[in-house]
């Protein structure tokens, strides 16, 4: 099953950082780009290598649709690389359509629909935990990443960070939302166990869903509001700092989800 976690992490944070450079949209030059379709291409090849070798016998078949439209997205990436020329403005129609169709493959992938959850409302938080983690990984990595090219290029205009900042804080919120039906959904049965909370947070997964709240969730909404006023003064370096312990609580919070979802098959 950590493989099949590991899978899903890869995936859905190369297509996510896809997305983030679509809406940075930031005048960073080639060598910038060549660097991020790099990171996204290692590790779309990486997952795609764990889900159909470690992980192919605890995952559902990808299916013609996802396949269709990760395909889609590789093909943009490829199309979006060549174009990086010295002088050439990169191609941001081409990038905006390879992160649509990499995210229309994660919608489709049958990975997000695999809930075990008796309930719509449990099968619904299940798929959002799951898709949550494109935006939410994907936008504070490229976030992190951007910055460090604002220590190389100085002079670029802080509004692309700015806008990657502001994917990150509202995908985190839409995080917390999810979090609390997730904590409306085990409720009842954390409550009603023998031995009530104190045995769900000492035996069950209730102890797991508090940390993901607090370090993954908590934290980093804390992290992106503490990053904007360092971008806000220009203090880009202090900015990279903070982006770095954003990145490694959003990782925790992220693969506690998609690790306890995937083993569980219930919303986490």
């Amino acid at each position: 099953m950590l493989a099949a976690a590991v899978a899903i992490l890869l995936v859905h944070t190369a297509v996510g950082m896809l997305g983030s450079a679509a809406v940075a949209r930031a005048p960073a030059g080639p060598g910038f780009y060549r660097m991020t379709l790099l990171i996204a291409v290692a590790g779309l090849a990486l997952g795609f290598g764990l889900r159909f070798g470690p992980a192919a016998a605890s995952m559902p078949p990808l299916g013609t649709v996802a396949a269709a439209g990760y395909g889609l997205s590789g093909v943009g990436l490829v199309i979006f690389g060549s174009g990086l020329r010295a002088g050439a403005r990169p191609r941001f129609a081409v990038l905006t359509g390879a992160a649509i169709a990499g995210l229309l493959g994660v919608a489709a992938d049958p990975v997000i629909t695999g809930s075990a959850a008796s309930s719509g409302f449990g099968r619904a938080l299940y798929a959002a935990g799951l898709a949550g983690v494109v935006p939410a990984v994907g936008s504070v990595l490229f976030a992190m990443l951007l910055a460090h090219w604002y220590l190389v290029e100085p002079r670029m205009p802080l509004a692309p960070l700015q806008r990657v900042l502001a994917l990150f804080a509202a995908s985190e919120a839409l995080v917390l939302l999810s979090m609390a039906g997730v904590v409306a959904y085990h409720w009842p049965e954390w409550t009603s166990m023998e031995g009530g909370l104190a045995r769900a947070f000492t035996l069950g997964n209730a102890l797991f869903v508090a940390m993901r709240a607090f370090l993954g969730v908590l934290a980093p909404i804390g992290l992106a509001w503490m990053t904007w006023k360092t971008v806000e003064i220009r203090s880009i370096q202090s900015a990279t700092g903070i982006l770095y312990a954003a990145v490694v609580f959003v990782l925790f919070g992220e693969t506690i989800c998609i690790y306890l979802s995937l083993a569980t098959g219930q919303p986490y």
